[in-house]
């Protein structure tokens, strides 16, 4: 038992090491959508209501809905309330939990494979803490989401254990709680779910009847989540898949579909064997499109061929590689786009949870191949063991370790990543986007600045030439010329970024603004009008379109909305200003002075 504390210890302290460079990074990827321009997460503990009533991009002014994960946003609303707008803060719970998660995968294994095999359990938690295909969940603060997953799961697994050996009710009901809370931090919990049944027969050796039986009561918090997430997006929503964001959707018949979607999943374990170069971004057109005629579709397809076929010669003789083996294979199928097609073709985050089983198949064969069967699995008789581990976990960690530098914010890890996937148009985009946010506002002179902005055209055009129905990516061409005073270029751009998505709310407020700027303010008026038809929730939308309506003389329309923004966004002094500048136009000096201090207090 000494040496399990030491172990947990190791594990934690270890994990802790891995990432420790990330808690002085910033906000990256989807860290905006879900926390840093999410006006619910943004109130704290009092969004966490609005939180469990609403689908997850209610709060970044989406208007379609279509996930329910109320436990994360939830998670990142009382980060925001203790530590508002302190991405080091929500790093550090990042890095905690995975440490924690550390020690629980050691504990799991020591109860699933026997204290007598404590060193299959140890050398499997440290390849796994240690895989640099985790870097992207553990620096992005939004993929908490799969950690807390994780963390719930196998603590239900523990709990299920617990009973298993005494029977006593109050550890199955501790699982299946934990269980129903995993679905509403990501519905990923279901292939965890669909695990339970395969451990128990396998590793714990529960009758088969028994097994289905007991696996068959976590339908309960399946059915509930299912129920309340369709309750709150209106249905059992299957959002449609842009073509921009799955290469697959695009496949002109169910052969090409197939054969690509084989030559991912054969991406997936060379990924977790060489995880080399990693990239964010794997979208529309970094992985193409092919036939039958792929010699990598095939080779994948013999591959995991060979895993069933491992998993069937090993199911009695080999339990613990046959166990490794099934964990991945379920948890991966969510993801190989062959039963359902999901809203990406590829993603690193994606193998997060299963390189469980890839890292307890590997340290099984590096025992079984180093070890000295005859002996007990000891650290005084595994030299060869100690050896190898040592140099496969010493390049792991340097990879983690390195990899974690270009998750500092977005303008280092699109500048870093752009060079991988440089033939995808959602990498070449926010490589502009980066460069048009970080650089060119940064510039210290209007030469450097103008430089920044035509590098970015550069970029969002590269974007286009890859996907030229690119909404966005026209509306930031359109912005960056907006910012070099070429309004001429920019309404085109933004003209034809209404025109490719007419429920580009963006689009529509940057034109209103451009209008606005050149004294057109009816049709600013008109811009901002469709920008809030589409998203009533749009805060620059509605901070512009009030200033347009008080530049028109309306002025009580232009508190009103002005008081919208308001309520979005609290902390905005130049809100307060705008009011009270209104309410002196109206002559209503107190409320004006009222706004007035209200605005001093937050500059101050």
């Amino acid at each position: 038992m000494k040496g399990n504390k030491r172990s947990i210890f190791v594990l934690f302290i270890f994990s802790f090491l891995l990432y420790v460079n990330t808690l002085q990074h910033e906000y990256v990827l989807d860290d905006y959508t879900a926390i840093k321009d999410n006006f619910i997460v943004q109130k704290g503990w009092e969004g966490i209501p609005t939180i469990w009533k609403t689908h997850y991009h209610y709060g970044f002014g989406y208007q379609q809905p279509t996930i329910f994960r109320p436990v994360s946003l939830t998670l990142f609303a009382l980060q925001w309330e203790l530590a508002p707008d302190q991405p080091q803060f929500a790093h550090l719970i990042n890095l905690l939990l995975y440490s924690f998660l550390a020690v629980l995968i050691f504990i799991l294994l020591i109860e699933l494979f026997g204290q007598a095999n404590w060193l299959l359990a140890f050398l499997t938690s440290l390849l796994f803490i240690a895989h640099p295909i985790h870097t992207e969940v553990v620096a992005n603060i939004k993929s908490a989401d799969d950690i807390i997953v994780f963390n719930l799961s196998i603590g239900a697994y523990l709990f299920l254990i617990k009973y298993i050996s005494n029977s006593n009710g109050w550890y199955l009901f501790s699982s299946i709680f934990l269980i129903a809370l995993s679905y509403f931090a990501k519905e990923s919990t279901l292939t965890l779910v669909l695990t339970i049944p395969f451990m128990l027969v396998l590793l714990l050796e529960v009758p088969f009847k028994r097994a289905i039986k007991i696996s068959s009561l976590y339908l309960v918090p399946t059915v509930v989540y299912i129920v309340a997430r369709t309750k709150v997006l209106g249905g059992f929503i299957n959002p449609e898949i842009a073509g921009l964001d799955n290469v697959l959707v695009t496949a002109p018949n169910i052969v090409i579909k197939l054969s690509t979607a084989l030559k991912i999943m054969g991406l997936y374990i060379y990924k977790l064997v060489i995880p080399h170069p990693l990239m964010n971004d794997y979208s529309m057109s970094q992985i193409e499109l092919n036939g039958l005629s792929n010699p990598f579709s095939w080779i994948s397809l013999f591959v995991y061929v060979g895993i069933v076929f491992l998993i069937i010669k090993s199911w009695k003789t080999n339990k613990v590689l046959a166990f490794g083996l099934l964990f991945f294979l379920i948890n991966f199928s969510l993801y190989t786009n062959l039963f359902l097609t999901i809203g990406t073709a590829f993603g690193e985050r994606l193998l997060f949870i299963p390189s469980l089983g890839f890292s307890i198949c590997c340290a099984y064969l590096l025992i079984q191949l180093l070890g000295k069967r005859s002996a007990p699995l000891t650290f005084k008789n595994q030299s060869k063991l100690i050896m190898v581990g040592t140099v496969v976990l010493g390049l792991y960690a340097f990879k983690t370790v390195d990899r974690n530098k270009d998750w500092k914010d977005n303008f280092t890890l699109y500048s870093t990543d752009v060079e991988n996937c440089s033939k995808s148009a959602r990498c070449q985009y926010h490589h502009g986007l980066a460069v048009m946010k970080t650089q060119a506002l940064n510039a210290k002179t209007q030469n450097e600045k103008i430089g920044y902005l035509k590098e970015a055209i550069v970029a969002f055009e590269k974007a286009i030439t890859i996907h030229p129905n690119y909404s966005e990516a026209y509306a930031d061409v359109g912005l960056a010329y907006f910012r070099m005073n070429d309004f001429k270029n920019a309404e085109k751009n933004y003209l034809k970024a209404t025109q490719l998505n007419p429920a580009n709310a963006t689009a529509f407020s940057n034109l209103g603004s451009l209008y606005f700027n050149t004294q057109r303010y009816q049709q600013a008026k008109s811009s901002y009008e469709r920008t809030l038809q589409i998203n009533p929730n749009h805060i620059d939308g509605l901070a512009n379109y009030a200033s347009t309506l008080g530049t028109l003389g309306d002025y009580e329309g232009a508190i009103r909305f002005f008081k919208k923004a308001i309520a979005l966004n609290p902390s905005e002094p130049n809100y307060y200003q705008m009011v009270g500048m209104t309410y002196q136009n109206l002559g209503r000096t107190a409320d004006a002075q009222e706004y007035f201090r209200k605005a001093k207090r937050l500059q101050n």
